[in-house]
């Protein structure tokens, strides 16, 4: 985009961090966890004025004032961009919906603000149906920030009318996952859901960081994804990434779609050897010969024991080798080599605690077992290795002739890879997870009310009488003088607002992105609400407006009704419409993307208000009227507590 004159700007936290500091990312879920605070002070003083708006001289190094200087540096970008370029988490195929899952809002101000819309999705993230979103939407929060659900989830399908962009493109991305696709071991790393949870186990990861990888995809994941993505042996780092891991098992251990990531490295790496070989002898592959003709006999492996001790010692007399010639040298340019011992362990053995019988390396090849064994072994797991890639049209030698047609051309790399299915155990997931478990919610209500509290929203509970006066002191509390409404509001609702100190806004098309930024509230009602997450979830539907009115605002207040509260994600979702243009809110945008250190409040509204109505008189266990849900109720209605997902260690 630069190379062509486009001016194209980073709105996640994170990226904004590296975009300003020409740096690269570190880490999938936190880019910038390389940064420390006090560089991204520097960052931002010394480089925003420079591109736009720029940071307050008196900026400080405390992570609420490094997003609020993000947020004003990116605000008229916002508000003013044309085009906006968007990921996908999740792509829909029987609606042909895309799901973006996100915690800052900058995700929804580039889905909701922009007059196009641009989205960039791997063939790898189409998944059947939506209702498999029952899983996922909570899989990915749980796996990737221990969050019961990411402050906002965007659904949307194409344009809808009077609400966000008017042209939107979708970009299908093949870049070598139709090949990945078409190995029958190599394709399950196309499973990945970009959690990080891997990275966050690894040890090798956590030693040398994310660059070390040369890849937006660093960790395990990166280190079986890239090869297959490029390609294995495309280049030198590609080619090291299979074998830079211990095959300790960790990344398998907590991968939540369960990628047998040990078992992917042994392939490639398996790739890779057979690559090098189909390009002739090169030093490493003749030093190796050389080495495996020694080792693979006792007796040659003793001789080159004596032999090579003789000649160390007579070379290097000091005790240390300080320079070795040609490949070798780049050991001793950074340190020495130590000499061969003066006799092998074998012998000293043989001396110390033997009969005085031994001869170097007799017995040795029983012991073993001899070297028929790993020939065998070898012998066995090669030709599986050939038949895998005569069965994905490697080496059948028919050149297949692309058609001009980009679609058809993924489509037709997709169906050539599926040719090669293999059987798997893999079975279709129970629908039955809705109603299992002994967990049974006593009171959603209560649970709700709890779940909202703990993402520090304000939460009343009303009766349907004293609705527009709750409404009213919602906007008091916030300090609100202006509110935004649906047009199709119910009128009662705004009955208890003063006109005189507070301004109503019609929601209307006319009403642009620049005339909400100094509205100071918006109200909606919500289409459903779900009590395990405490999320609102709002579907373009009535008394809710368009998305960008619950987005720009700084308050926002919501009103749910009782009857709308439903247990569980399950239960939400067979509610709503797949098509419909969706907006999942659990709590104010967020962001711990400086040195993960959570601040509240960074593109979306800073402050929520919730306001339940009741529909029938409040028990002993549910708040009364006009109070929030203290917690001993919460605890009362709620014997078992909802899992929550494990603490992840921090990465480094």
């Amino acid at each position: 985009l630069a190379a062509a004159g486009i001016d194209a700007w980073e709105t996640d936290l994170a990226e904004l961090i590296v975009q300003l500091g020409d740096d690269l990312p570190s880490h999938i879920v936190v880019p910038a966890i390389h940064r420390n605070r006090a560089e991204i002070r520097a960052t931002f003083l010394s480089e925003m004025g420079r591109r736009g708006v720029p940071a307050p001289s008196e900026l400080t190094d405390e992570p609420a004032d490094l997003a609020a200087a993000a947020r004003s540096h990116l605000r008229d970008r916002f508000l003013s961009a044309k085009v906006a370029i968007s990921g996908a988490n999740f792509a829909i195929a029987e609606s042909g919906s895309l799901v973006v899952v996100e915690s800052e809002g900058n995700g929804r101000m580039c889905l909701t603000l922009a007059d196009t819309l641009i989205s960039v999705v791997g063939v790898d993230k189409v998944i059947p149906r939506y209702q498999d979103l029952e899983i996922f939407l909570q899989l990915l929060a749980r796996s990737a920030t221990g969050e019961r659900m990411n402050p906002y989830t965007s659904i949307w399908t194409g344009v809808t009318g009077g609400d966000g962009p008017s042209q939107f493109h979708l970009v299908l991305l093949d870049n070598g996952r139709t090949r990945a696709l078409a190995d029958p071991v190599g394709r399950q790393a196309l499973r990945c859901i970009r959690c990080a949870a891997c990275l966050n186990v690894c040890p090798v990861y956590e030693r040398v960081g994310g660059h070390a990888y040369g890849s937006v995809y660093p960790g395990p994941i990166g280190a079986v994804l890239t090869p297959q993505l490029d390609h294995v042996a495309s280049d030198p780092v590609t080619a090291a990434l299979p074998f830079a891991s211990t095959l300790c098992g960790a990344c398998f251990a907590v991968c939540p779609v369960r990628i047998d990531i040990p078992r992917l490295l042994v392939h490639l790496r398996g790739e890779i050897v057979d690559a090098k070989r189909s390009i002739g002898p090169t030093t490493e592959s003749t030093a190796m010969a050389v080495a495996g003709y020694v080792l693979e006999d006792p007796r040659r492996f003793a001789l080159a024991e004596k032999l090579a001790a003789r000649v160390a010692r007579t070379l290097y007399r000091r005790g240390r080798i300080t320079w070795l010639p040609g490949a070798l040298g780049g050991w001793t340019a950074a340190r020495d080599a130590p000499l061969p011992a003066a006799r092998s362990f074998r012998d000293w053995w043989s001396a110390e605690r033997g009969d005085g019988s031994h001869t170097p390396g007799s017995g040795a090849t029983a012991a073993l077992g001899g070297d028929s064994a790993i020939r065998a072994l070898v012998a066995a797991v090669r030709p599986r290795r050939q038949a895998s890639r005569r069965s994905a049209g490697e080496d059948s030698g028919a050149s297949v002739r692309l058609a001009d047609d980009a679609r058809a051309t993924v489509l037709a790399s997709v169906q050539r890879a599926q040719a090669a299915e293999v059987a798997t155990d893999a079975v279709p997931p129970p629908r039955t997870y809705r109603r299992a478990g002994e967990h049974a919610l006593a009171s959603p209500l209560a649970l709700f009310t709890s779940r909202l509290e703990d993402y520090k929203a304000e939460v009343v509970h009303v009766a349907p009488d004293d609705l527009p006066a709750a409404i009213a002191a919602a906007l008091a509390r916030g300090g609100s003088r202006s509110v935004v409404v649906p047009t199709d509001l119910d009128p009662a609702w705004l009955g208890g607002i003063d006109r005189t100190t507070t301004a109503v806004v019609a929601d209307t098309p006319e009403l642009g992105a620049l005339e909400l930024d100094r509205t100071d509230a918006a109200l909606t009602a919500c289409a459903v609400a779900i009590a395990e997450t405490g999320t609102i979830v709002l579907d373009g539907g009535a008394g809710q407006g368009r998305r960008v009115c619950s987005l720009v605002p700084d308050h926002l207040v919501v009103v749910v009704q009782t009857r709308d509260v439903v247990a569980s994600v399950p239960d939400a979702l067979a509610r709503l419409r797949p098509e419909s243009p969706q907006t999942f809110i659990s709590g104010p945008s967020a962001t711990s993307d400086i040195e993960l250190d959570r601040v509240e409040g960074v593109h979306g509204p800073r402050r929520l208000d919730v306001v339940v109505v009741l529909d029938t008189p409040a028990s002993d266990d549910e708040p009364r009227t006009g109070t929030s849900v203290p917690a001993r109720a919460v605890a009362r209605a709620n014997d078992a507590p909802v899992a929550h997902a494990p603490a992840r260690r921090r990465p480094r």
